[in-house]
């Protein structure tokens, strides 16, 4: 499939305040999900490192991937598989989301690309999580980002 996923969204924090929100698997906890589905995080985003997402959403799941890029306050890009999508565990089936922090005054425009989709239906799952979860991304950065530690952001 060639479509692509793009989302745009301005928060009102600074580039450093939404990279900790992104990379710091306790916050990026925050955001992904319910605390029900008790996600876990695992990476130590350093570039061709494993990424592992893994929680309980109906079932068990574990998104796993690599790191492509991680420059600090900036752009923030991995690759992505489902356990839940049954399909062969190939690059090829591997989406990659690309994360772009462009600061505005006061604020950051974060930009979201998602790209390379094995399926339809992975396709629109992705779509519809992501259209959410950039809002509650923005809602949790502004809600919280008093308390988000910025001296440990960087990674």
């Amino acid at each position: 499939m060639n479509n692509r996923i793009e989302n745009t969204i301005t928060i009102n924090a600074s580039p450093a305040i939404i990279w900790g929100a992104l990379t710091q698997p306790m916050l990026m906890r925050q955001w992904m999900g319910e605390p029900e589905m008790e996600i876990e995080v695992h990476t130590d985003w350093q570039v061709n490192g494993p990424i592992l997402i893994s929680g309980f959403h109906h079932i068990k799941f574990e998104n796993k991937g690599v790191v492509l890029q991680h420059d600090i306050n900036s752009i923030l890009e991995y690759s992505h598989f489902s356990s839940v999508s049954r399909l062969v565990d190939i690059p090829g089936n591997y989406s990659i989301l690309r994360f772009i922090l462009t600061p505005i005054e006061n604020q950051t425009i974060l930009r979201l690309t998602i790209d390379n989709f094995p399926t339809e239906t992975i396709f629109k799952h992705l779509e519809f999580y992501w259209r959410t979860t950039i809002t509650l991304i923005k809602e949790f950065i502004e809600k919280e980002m008093k308390v988000i530690p910025t001296t440990t952001i960087s990674r």
